[in-house]
């Protein structure tokens, strides 16, 4: 009987420490996630739009690289993490139009690691032409953003056509020139 009491107390125990243990980790990550919206309040106080703030976004992976398949995963760093749903990756070529760059709109950026100020999201690189292109990691502004919706909205129903002339109201962060086997 005082077995049974003693594995239970044991038991309860290490219940409660378990459940402390998970709190504490949830509250690490969210004091990252709190530090993080400080870093870019603090960063865009300054600024007259979240546009024009440096958010030291770097692509780190490809970078003047080989690749192949029709996806491939684009890894990048940050020292500011930029508001949701701002860091868009695009696809473009090398060869320009009387109206500019063709590019195609591809993930939006959503994963983000703060304890490594790092990010990634995945590319479709079947469109890029054997001769290569780039991939550019970019904050949007709200009228490229409806743009790029609008684009994943018909895109299946016209054949995905792209785009040509940069949007001028959004930011280049980083590009990196690949090429395709």
């Amino acid at each position: 009987m005082e077995a049974t009491i003693i594995t239970g107390i044991i038991g309860a125990i290490a219940t409660i420490l378990a459940a402390l243990i998970t709190a504490r980790t949830k509250d690490k990550a969210n004091d990252q996630l709190k530090q993080e919206w400080v870093n870019y309040k603090n960063a865009a106080v300054s600024q007259d739009s979240y546009l024009t703030v440096d958010y030291g976004i770097k692509i780190i992976y490809p970078k003047n690289e080989t690749v192949s398949g029709t996806t491939t995963e684009v890894k990048g760093t940050y020292q500011v993490m930029p508001p949701p749903g701002t860091l868009r990756l695009y696809c473009v070529f090398h060869e320009r139009t009387l109206l500019g760059e063709r590019f195609w709109p591809q993930e939006i950026v959503q994963e983000f690691f703060p304890e490594t100020k790092t990010w990634r999201a995945k590319v479709n690189i079947v469109g890029l032409p054997q001769a290569g292109g780039a991939i550019i990691a970019a904050i949007v502004s709200q009228p490229a953003i409806i743009l790029w919706d609008y684009y994943y909205k018909v895109g299946p129903q016209v054949g995905w056509w792209d785009f040509e002339g940069w949007p001028n109201d959004s930011m280049v962060c980083d590009r990196v020139s690949v090429l395709r086997t």
